[in-house]
């Protein structure tokens, strides 16, 4: 990423750039600074709504014309809503960037939000929340989030409820995409064989008439927000899923990059502790990984794990253990660069990739402001020290932080008082 470049217009849009010379693709990501938590509790949903709506058509093309546009020309088009930002993004081969940056800017600017599009749309994510509703390794992580953040929108759930669907109509919905898709709080993100020059071009054309107007803003999570230790449900089925959530600093804390260390070295892959003690040499899962995740002024470093049923009680104690284990003993040296050539080498091999790079663009502009340099984050994860990656445990893994959320069997015959007493921090 040596050939990137920024550009803001007068309107206040950024267009961020990575030149690839040797890529025979270009992938545009078109970064709205709007999700979960701008939402007021009764919109949950919204965000995930509308991202749902901008692929039904716009005043001059249909939703069939809109994925022909991309899928036509080789590509493929998508998107996706996080707790505060939404992305809708394309890959497509270079040639075509004019169509694709009119094309997305078209959707974004101007969807119909037609009425029997809004319904049927309304009743697809129903079902698809549904959906979740069946799937307990969906519920246990959802209802985990709303434990850590009683209250507070970073614990509603992104697709919202039937209860605060139904009642959102097209006034509403156009209402939301006005405050929230804004010049100010739109980035795009462009990486592959283009040119700084032409991309800025594409989108003046198509966005910089756009009037500049202010965004949406958002309540910070506090030591006043609440967070519930335990939850628990009982569904009929044959495993027990078990998160163990920590809420965290925020993606601006130096001791990030050590969380990123302390996550390789405890469960993010099949070398990790977790996964070789847990399953590996005691056979008591399929599945058990860490994973975390950093905002504004808040985190979460999450444990998760499918079960047996007869033997969940030994699986969450021996995960206790390990938890114990890396808090009193400092890693080795071996362990430490192990989990450091991991971290650089899967770093460095996202770079090679053109979608990867504008993921990285997109999400840099809008979580700090500006383009970090991979050197930034290379250089972050070798100064990391056996002493910041203990520090780090020590600090996450306590009580006052932790909420154990759990998804078992009807028939299990432990009560929410003897999990508790399982597993401790």
């Amino acid at each position: 990423m040596k050939n990137t470049h920024a550009t803001i217009l007068k309107n206040g849009a950024t267009i961020v750039t990575s030149a690839m010379d040797d890529a025979e693709s270009v992938a545009i990501g078109l970064w709205a600074n709007a999700g979960g938590r701008h939402e007021k509790a009764t919109q949950t949903g919204i965000s995930h709504f509308l991202e749902h709506l901008l692929f039904k058509g716009t005043k001059t093309r249909s939703a069939l014309q809109i994925s022909q546009a991309i899928e036509g020309r080789g590509g493929y088009l998508n998107a996706f809503t996080q707790e505060e930002n939404t992305c809708y993004y394309a890959r497509l081969p270079y040639e075509f960037l004019p169509q694709a940056v009119d094309l997305l800017t078209d959707m974004y600017m101007n969807a119909t939000i037609a009425q029997d599009d809004l319904e049927r749309e309304r009743a697809v994510i129903i079902e698809e929340i549904k959906m979740y509703q069946d799937q307990p390794q969906a519920v246990v992580q959802e209802q985990l989030q709303e434990a850590m953040y009683v209250n507070h929108a970073m614990g509603r759930p992104l697709a919202g409820s039937e209860k605060t669907l139904l009642p959102i109509d097209r006034k509403a919905m156009l209402d939301y995409k006005a405050h929230a898709y804004t010049p100010s709080a739109t980035v795009f993100a462009f990486a592959g064989r283009i040119t700084h020059e032409a991309c800025v071009a594409c989108v003046e054309k198509a966005f910089a008439s756009v009037p500049k107007r202010k965004g949406l803003s958002y309540k910070l999570v506090s030591g006043e927000t609440k967070q519930t230790p335990f939850v628990l449900t009982r569904k009929d089925i044959a495993q027990v899923h078990a998160v163990a959530g920590f809420r965290t600093f925020g993606r601006h804390d130096d001791r990030r990059f050590a969380m990123r260390m302390l996550n390789g070295i405890l469960g993010e892959n099949m070398s990790s502790r977790l996964f070789q003690s847990v399953r590996e040499k005691h056979g008591l899962c399929y599945s058990i990984h860490s994973s975390y995740q950093l905002f504004e002024e808040t985190g979460m470093f999450t444990i998760s794990g499918g079960f047996d049923a007869a033997r969940a009680e030994a699986a969450l104690k021996l995960t206790s253990k390990e938890i114990q284990r890396i808090i009193e003993k400092k890693v080795t040296p071996s362990e430490l660069k192990r989990a450091k050539d991991y971290l650089l080498g899967t770093f460095r091999l996202g770079l090679e990739g053109v979608e990867h790079q504008m993921l990285l663009l997109g999400s840099s502009i809008l979580n700090y402001g500006r383009l970090i340099p991979p050197s930034e984050t290379l250089e972050g994860i070798r100064r990391v020290t056996a002493e910041d990656v203990q520090h780090v445990a020590e600090t996450i893994f306590t009580p006052s932080r932790m909420t154990l959320s759990l998804v078992v069997p009807k028939e299990q015959k432990q009560s929410e008082a003897d999990w508790q007493k399982v597993f401790t921090v």
